[in-house]
């Protein structure tokens, strides 16, 4: 195994709010010992010394809310994933034709990303505009916010979806004639749909993961999840065996934390007899995932009081299982040792999950279990302290206020704005917090979400939301984006740091985060990754090859 140094005048570890100059000297897969930058002198003489100046080396990310497997497709050549550029239904046909002319042959036609944020239309598409450039082929296309999906004819044939308006939650939309608008809105309502875009041999899946893992190694990410909390099914099994058996044969190039299904169960058998039998050195059933509410967009994020522009409801068919049942199935999960994430886009929601772990926590006495929130993109400023308060996670993804393209002001008015993604305040409390994606409902690059905490800018320098002031500086940043992430993943005992005894996982940058003017931020390049110790992705003059590492 390998064992060298890496130094630099700017040392990031995870924790501390500022660089500092450090040497980190690498053996094996682990960090073997921290030295003072000027202090190598006594290193012995067959052990490389790489000097990186003033480029910032800090961990590797880690990615606290994605999507493995529908990410990994999303990153293949199987799915158009420039949807999210389009600016109107018909730009989507026409960006989806040309994906087709480019990808002939394929039995399915997939893509992601479309958002009618990003739309100068205020309106959900139908499958009459699919339909007439794709009759026969079926065409799946993912909402960016993974809360809906955009059909043509074909795959609403192919897929089996019927009018059903008796759906738990979710609504499969129709014309005022009883048609299927080809819309289908919240995961049991485009479920069947989502089946077949997951649809690929195993061979296929395989090179799919082998590619991903070069992404991810590209992006330094050293640890993501898979957050879609599925049940324990044969075709769950089925898809997990796989990723672990990838990662017995060949090793991943990223840690991975499964969250399976919460609600329906209060007994958790299956749970641990997947964690016994899929548990692998990168690969880890984790824990339990549950959704409260949907997104705003379509009026079913969860809201305290009315929508602005719809002030006949508060989100419709929420929350999106029984209140008295979820209290009951978090209770359950608690006492069985289990952490809990809740999806909660909206203030009422993010009451309400507040209010059920405070519940869990008086029944159980546990505390100790990192229940966390996810998303928070609006929130009561009553419930803002008890973040801290009941040691409950912020788990938040910043680049979905770009996403959102100051949808919510329509959606929620300016005064409840004056609490959407509010990073600062929750961080100020001193409330534990994770940084993630949610790939690939945005995309995976982790400096553009971190332009968007500090900066709170699209990508045309536009300021994004109502609070600019909620912004957060670069420490708080990249510690939610390595050791709060690996708090979450309760990983934080060996990644997520740089510090004596932990793993290997670090990356080198092109420039300095801290120092840099912030509108350099998204220009900024992975220029090494060091993942236990090895190089998995290398573009300073192959150091890897030079070292032996």
């Amino acid at each position: 195994m390998a064992e060298y140094i890496i130094k630099s005048r700017a040392v990031f570890d995870g924790r501390a709010d500022s660089c500092k100059p450090l040497a980190v000297w690498i053996k094996d897969d682990r960090i073997k010992k921290l030295l003072p930058y000027d202090e190598t002198n006594a290193v012995p003489a067959d052990v490389p010394i790489y000097d990186m100046g003033d480029k910032l080396v800090m961990p590797s990310f880690i990615d606290a809310h994605t999507h493995i497997f529908t990410g990994a497709v999303a990153a293949s050549e199987y799915v158009c994933n420039t949807l999210d550029a389009c600016h109107s239904e018909q730009e989507c046909v026409e960006q989806m034709a040309a994906y087709v002319k480019a990808h002939p042959g394929q039995k399915r036609i997939r893509g992601t990303g479309w958002f009618i944020g990003n739309w100068t239309e205020d309106r959900m598409p139908d499958k009459r505009s699919l339909d007439a450039y794709f009759p026969n082929t079926p065409v799946y296309l993912e909402c960016a916010d993974a809360h809906s999906m955009w059909l043509n004819s074909a795959a609403l044939a192919e897929a089996g979806i019927r009018p059903n308006p008796d759906l738990a939650n979710g609504m499969i939309e129709t014309y005022p004639d009883g048609e299927l608008t080809g819309m289908l809105i919240e995961p049991e309502a485009y479920a069947p749909a989502m089946e077949k875009f997951m649809d690929f041999t195993d061979e296929e899946m395989t090179e799919i993961h082998r590619h991903f893992k070069q992404v991810l190694a590209e992006n330094g990410v050293a640890g993501l999840s898979e957050m879609f909390a599925e049940d324990y099914t044969e075709e769950t099994y089925k898809k997990y065996e796989l990723l672990k058996k990838l990662d017995d044969e060949e090793g991943l190039y990223a840690d991975v934390y499964v969250y399976t299904k919460l609600f329906g169960y209060t007994s958790f058998e299956k749970f641990f007899e997947m964690k016994e039998k899929l548990d692998s050195r990168h690969f880890q059933i984790t824990g339990l995932k549950g959704f409260i509410d949907g997104v705003t967009e379509t009026y079913t994020g969860l809201l305290l009081e009315p929508y602005t522009d719809r002030p006949d409801t508060c989100g419709e068919k929420l929350p999106l299982w029984p209140r008295a049942k979820m209290q009951e199935e978090i209770t359950a999960a608690n006492e069985a040792g289990i952490q809990v994430r809740l999806h909660c886009i909206a203030d009422g929601s993010v009451r309400m999950a507040l209010d059920m772990y405070e519940e869990a926590e008086k029944r159980t006495g546990r505390k100790d279990l990192r229940n966390t929130i996810e998303h928070i993109e609006n929130i009561h400023p009553d419930d803002i302290r008890r973040f801290k308060e009941l040691d409950v996670v912020a788990s938040m993804q910043p680049y979905h206020l770009i996403l959102s393209n100051n949808d919510k002001i329509v959606r929620l008015g300016k005064k409840r704005c004056r609490y959407e993604w509010p990073m600062k305040s929750i961080t100020n409390t001193g409330a534990a917090f994770a940084v993630g994606t949610d790939y690939p409902v945005v995309g995976l690059d982790p400096f553009q979400t971190i332009y968007a905490a500090v900066i709170r800018k699209d990508a045309d320098g536009r300021i994004s939301g109502q609070n600019p002031w909620e912004a957060i500086d670069m420490a708080t940043v990249l510690k939610g984006y390595t050791y709060g992430a690996a708090y979450v993943y309760q990983a934080e005992d060996r990644t997520g740091s740089i510090e004596e005894g932990k793993c290997a996982n670090l990356i080198v940058l092109d420039q300095n985060l801290f120092t840099i003017d912030p509108e350099m931020i998204p220009d900024t390049k992975v220029l090494w990754n060091i993942f236990e110790g090895q190089t998995i992705y290398d573009r300073l003059n192959n150091l890897a090859g030079a070292s032996g590492i």
